[in-house]
């Protein structure tokens, strides 16, 4: 067995907590704006008389849910300018996926960086306007996070459920 002396164990211990302590209020900070978010998402469904049963939140800022009884999409993107959709499905034949991409030619590869991934809702009258649902714009964002797979899961969902 080894001797560790009383003051190297109680430095370790303070030094251990002291990094720590950033990591858990971030993790709590994060946890108190989801949870404002998924509020904010229901409050905004139950205007509609919506109570989404598929919900799903992502970067902080992004809520989407779906409400399959009402037949009722719910969107929130809450940053310096707030959006909110509140779609009847009804009223829509089908659901796009949107890529765009920013070419970048490398000496040996050519990569496709994702500039926005969105979802695009095709009206059934064609005098309305589609709607456009922002998944991941590089312009806030530099990288993915998983955007496009969950952008490929709501295209199912939603042309599941219109169809």
């Amino acid at each position: 067995m080894f001797d560790v002396e009383p003051v190297t164990l109680i430095m370790s211990c303070l030094l251990m907590c002291a990094f720590s302590v950033p990591f858990i209020y971030n993790g709590q900070k994060n946890k108190k704006i989801e949870k404002k978010l998924l509020i904010n998402l229901k409050e905004l469904a139950s205007q509609k008389g919506a109570n989404p049963t598929e919900v799903e939140t992502w970067r902080f800022r992004y809520a989407m849910g779906l409400d399959q009884q009402e037949n009722i999409l719910v969107y929130l993107r809450q940053d310096s300018e707030s959006l909110s959709y509140s779609l009847n499905l009804a009223e829509y034949k089908n659901v796009q996926l949107i890529k765009k991409y920013q070419e970048s030619n490398g000496k040996e590869l050519n990569h496709k960086l994702p500039e926005y991934v969105g979802l695009q809702l095709n009206p059934k009258n064609a005098s309305q306007e589609p709607v456009t649902l922002e998944i991941f714009d590089a312009e806030m964002y530099s990288d993915l996070n998983g955007e496009t797979v969950l952008a490929d899961k709501w295209v199912a969902i939603i042309n599941k459920q219109v169809n």
